[in-house]
């Protein structure tokens, strides 16, 4: 059977006549006929009962009827909920993004995105800083921010903004009153790095390592207070964006120095799967973070 049948058995079992079916189902009396006995033939039996000019349900049809019912009930669901993910009225949003520090722009673009999608679910997921793009192909995650990309061509990049690291020091220390630094300036230097693979540390990757330079000490430190904290004790430098570090920027016993002449600059991007039809819900997220953590960094820089 197809749906189309459990239609009509649907419609013709409440108005118990085909004349009557007929407008409801838009088909005339006599493709109805056809379609009827299309079904008992299939079936092999009756499925009404010509009862004084009205159908009857049989006990065959009863059967039929409650197989449509639950049938034709989960398809009309299943339909009202795409329109509603395909509308964006519902849904979820999986992000991750390559700094993991920088995640403190999400209780106000919650807040703001949640007036316009109360029904969509953000999901904040571990990323793997070597292979995000790969997650966002594989269907791991829907979204992620990042500053460094390999330009994959099924994904979308949207520029989000650009930033630029300087070196963390205490006042004291002797970088504190210097223009700026270079590669060579770290050879003696223990270097606080939130994360391994150190590779994956833009100070490395960008400027000491095509220099052939290697820091004295590395020491991995995930939170980003508690580098502050060593920092200013002198027990390391750091090398982080301004906007991440902003809020700490009123005690004087820190101090931010460029690193280079040139300086090391990111540009940030949002990326997503190519599609020809993105939720609605997906396209607002993005405009989103463009102006919650676009327009906040790039007011910080």
């Amino acid at each position: 059977m197809e749906i189309r049948h459990l239609k009509l058995i649907r419609e013709v079992a409440d108005k118990k006549s085909l004349s009557k079916a007929k407008d409801a189902l838009f088909l005339s009396q006599s493709a109805l006929s056809h379609q009827l006995k299309e079904i008992e033939t299939q079936l092999g039996t009756a499925l009404f009962h010509r009862v004084n000019k009205k159908l009857i349900l049989t006990g065959a049809g009863k059967m039929v009827l409650e197989s449509a019912e639950r049938v034709l009930s989960d398809l009309e669901n299943t339909e009202l909920a795409i329109k509603k993910y395909a509308s964006g009225q519902t849904g979820s949003i999986r992000l991750a993004t390559q700094c993991y520090t920088c995640y403190h722009w999400l209780p106000g673009l919650l807040k703001d995105f949640k007036k316009e999608f109360p029904n969509v679910e953000i999901e904040i997921l571990h990323s793997n800083e070597s292979g995000i793009e790969h997650q966002i192909l594989d269907g791991s995650i829907d979204v992620a921010v990042i500053y460094e990309s390999s330009h994959q061509p099924k994904l979308k990049y949207e520029e989000l903004f650009q930033d630029e690291m300087f070196a963390l020091v205490a006042s004291d220390h002797p970088w504190a009153t210097r223009e700026y630094v270079e590669a060579k300036d770290f050879a003696d230097q223990q270097l606080l790095i939130h994360s391994y693979p150190l590779e994956s540390v833009t100070v490395y990757s960008q400027v000491l390592m095509p220099e052939g330079v290697q820091p004295k000490r590395v020491m991995q430190v995930q939170v980003t207070e508690a580098i502050i904290e060593m920092v200013k004790a002198g027990m390391g430098i750091n090398v982080m964006a301004k906007w991440i570090v902003r809020p700490y920027l009123d005690d004087k016993d820190i101090v931010l120095v460029p690193v280079t002449k040139r300086g090391i600059h990111r540009t940030w991007h949002a990326i997503t799967l190519k599609q020809e039809n993105p939720p609605q819900y997906l396209k607002n997220f993005i405009e989103h973070l463009k102006c919650n953590i676009g327009g906040a960094c790039c007011c910080l820089n």
